[in-house]
């Protein structure tokens, strides 16, 4: 139901991206070894990201089409993108995803989840710590 797609406009002054814009994933890390540790892992992180993102979109307490409801499902169009890879500490990674919706009649961002994880040195993986939900 929900499809990745990935902009394309290369990002040389770490701006934010948007749909819009098309800007690559703005990438902000501390030092060298948390960027490494990232990327040795970025595939394992995405699997669960594209995880725990469509749980949360199925869950109709949170997501469903009531009149009221942010976000309604039906005006998803089920494409996301990777806006923010945040590491800048051990015990804190956000990866901040953006879907698109068609509210204003065509696509353009309108929701944005917030991956949180934590690095578990004694397992040597990320961990899984929530999800924070905002309008874009």
């Amino acid at each position: 139901m929900f499809k990745r797609i990935f902009l394309n406009k290369e990002n040389p002054d770490n701006q934010y991206p948007s749909y819009k814009n098309q800007f690559k994933p703005k990438m902000d890390f501390s030092d060298d070894e948390l960027e490494k540790l990232f990327k040795a892992n970025e595939e394992e992180i995405m699997r669960t990201v594209e995880k725990e993102i469509t749980e949360y979109l199925n869950c109709d307490d949170v997501c469903n089409d009531e009149e009221d409801m942010f976000p309604r499902r039906s005006l998803l169009t089920g494409e996301w993108y990777v806006s923010d890879i945040n590491f800048e500490e051990l015990d804190y990674l956000t990866v901040f995803v953006v879907f698109l919706g068609n509210d204003l009649g065509y696509p353009d961002d309108y929701l944005g989840l917030d991956c949180i994880f934590y690095y578990d040195e004694e397992s040597e993986e990320f961990v899984f710590d929530g999800l924070n939900s905002q309008a874009v």
